[in-house]
């Protein structure tokens, strides 16, 4: 083995944590896009519900002393090749030196593969996972996300739907933005379902990092105040009055958690919740975090019959007693968020025996089940979703 393949194998067994650059957080974090350099040319590329909100007309104003701004209205929601195609020639023609991006994941992972492309006019999106090439040749990235949820603003990853329909995640530190808006504002007008479900995302990316395969101390740590954010803000936003003042401080609060558990998934992978959840989503077209977040107490009771003691630590820095009381509060945030309560509700069709080996056929190639905390195979999949049906 030469030097540099004995460097590179190194640091893939080293773990290390890759950080955005910059993170503006806060109230008022949005006026971070009138403090760009006077000669940006800027792609402001928004989701078409942020649009609708008058996002798009609000962002243009903060940049209005830069040197250009050029509208990209993002309306295919998750990023798969024709889409992307689409809007090649906009974008080169355009010539960005800032592209940002607002909106969910989806829109936050468009961006970065509408960025990769444009660094890189060769680049072919074939739907399989293939290594990203240097990026910031041309342009940087900045990440505003209107949901609390996905955690991409801060992920090494993005997810690309090839045309089968099942997602495929591109793993590059590539990916990490050079800067990340958290502005509580910018999620009042995110509807209460959609609240829950991005809320139960971030949940499931903070639980299954906790415990995954990979996981260490630090993102443990990271981890942790991830699910206690979740566990106390969450309930406050979905208790809280339709058309009352915006509780700002919890939604502020539900976007660092966000914001931490995609940086601990990014790292360490996730688990079984998350195998389950891409493979409904492909079979059924599911939303992914409404998917997530309903596998993922089923999940962890999977789990704690393999390793009674297994989110004890995580349950303690939440101040409950064990693991058993961490799924119990999970199972009733779920109940009193309106989280599907069974197969039916989630997909809108029944869990068939055939769905059942299709889905867990499915579940047992994904990624993500590798770093299960225990162990799972397809025969354990399905007796789970024997279970749930």
């Amino acid at each position: 083995m030469d030097k540099a393949a004995l460097k590179a194998m190194k640091l893939r067994m080293l773990k290390r944590v890759f950080f955005p650059p910059e993170v503006c957080a806060g109230r008022d974090a949005i006026e971070r896009l009138s403090c760009l350099e006077s000669t940006a040319r800027v792609l402001l590329m928004v989701s078409g519900s942020a649009a609708d909100a008058g996002l798009l007309d609000q962002l243009g104003a903060k940049c209005k002393d830069a040197a250009a701004c050029e509208p990209l209205r993002w309306t295919s929601g998750a990023p798969a090749a024709p889409a992307l195609e689409a809007v090649r020639e906009q974008v080169a023609a355009f010539a960005p030196n800032w592209i940002v991006a607002v909106g969910g994941g989806s829109v936050l992972d468009a961006a970065k593969f509408v960025w990769a492309q444009y660094e890189h006019p060769e680049l072919q999106w074939t739907g399989a996972a293939a290594a990203i090439p240097p990026l910031r040749g041309k342009a940087r990235l900045a990440a505003v996300p209107t949901t609390a949820g996905s955690g991409s603003e801060a992920s090494q990853a993005a997810v690309l739907s090839n045309a089968q329909g099942a997602k495929v995640a591109y793993v590059s530190t590539e990916w990490i933005p050079d800067l990340v808006i958290l502005d509580p504002a910018l999620t009042v007008n995110l509807p209460p379902a959609l609240t829950a479900s991005t809320g139960f995302d971030a949940l499931a990316h903070a639980v299954e990092s906790a415990v995954s395969s990979l996981s260490h101390a630090l993102l443990r740590t990271w981890s942790a105040t991830a699910v206690r954010g979740v566990l106390r803000h969450l309930p406050q936003l979905m208790a809280g009055p339709q058309g009352a003042a915006p509780n700002l401080a919890a939604r502020e609060g539900m976007q660092h958690a966000a914001f931490l558990g995609g940086l601990c998934q990014s790292t360490t992978s996730t688990g079984a919740a998350h195998a389950l959840s891409h493979a409904t989503t492909a079979l059924h077209h599911t939303a992914h975090a409404m998917a997530t977040g309903f596998y993922l107490a089923p999940t962890m009771e999977w789990n704690l019959g393999k390793n009674p003691r297994l989110y004890d630590d995580l349950a303690g820095e939440c101040g409950l007693p064990g693991g058993e009381a961490l799924v119990a509060r999970i199972r009733d945030l779920a109940r009193t968020s309106g989280m599907p309560a069974d197969f039916q509700q989630l997909t809108g069709c029944a869990l068939s025996d055939d769905s059942v080996k299709t889905l867990a056929a499915a579940a047992a190639k994904d990624v993500c089940l590798k770093t299960n905390a225990c162990r799972m195979t397809e025969k354990d999949l399905e007796d789970l979703l024997r279970k749930i049906g």
